[in-house]
């Protein structure tokens, strides 16, 4: 019996360590104590006890899992673990800037892509034919997703 009562604690520590570790590692794992504390009230105690212990502990762990959701976030280490506030950002459409004909630099080595600088932004760039040297004078000859198609001037 003490084995059966330390595999089904075992579980619910592994549990309430799932809040603090999200991963559904240690749930799995306590789903596994659990499923074996059931495992051995089977042999010693039946097969009606095996299934009150393994529906009672799963309706426990539930139980216990919104419980400490609920509970945690009231406290200030649940403050930190929430988002209050949302993420902006301040991407530009490649659509909404046409860099054709612009000319630039490159600020590393093309072979064929790198790094480029037009038009004072800094962009990934493909060189339209061959190697290009960092520091070569560029021009843009058209947009891509994402990169610019570049020649030598």
């Amino acid at each position: 019996m003490s084995l059966i009562i330390g595999l089904i604690l075992t579980a619910f520590v592994l549990f309430f360590f799932e809040i603090f570790l999200p991963g559904g590692v240690l749930a799995v794992v306590g789903g596994l104590f659990l499923l074996a504390g059931s495992g051995v009230a089977y042999v010693e105690l039946g097969p009606a006890w095996a299934v009150a212990i393994f529906c009672l502990g799963l309706i426990s762990a539930f139980v216990m899992f919104f419980l400490e959701i609920r509970f945690i976030s009231k406290t200030r280490f649940g403050e930190q673990l929430s988002l209050k506030s949302a993420i902006s950002t301040n991407l530009k459409s490649w659509s909404d800037e046409n860099l054709a004909g612009s000319e630039g630099v490159t600020l590393t080595t093309l072979a064929p892509s790198g790094k480029v600088e037009v038009s004072g932004s800094i962009h990934t760039a493909t060189a339209q034919s061959g190697f290009l040297e960092k520091g070569t004078p560029i021009r843009v000859i058209r947009n891509e997703t994402f990169k610019l198609i570049v020649e030598k001037i």
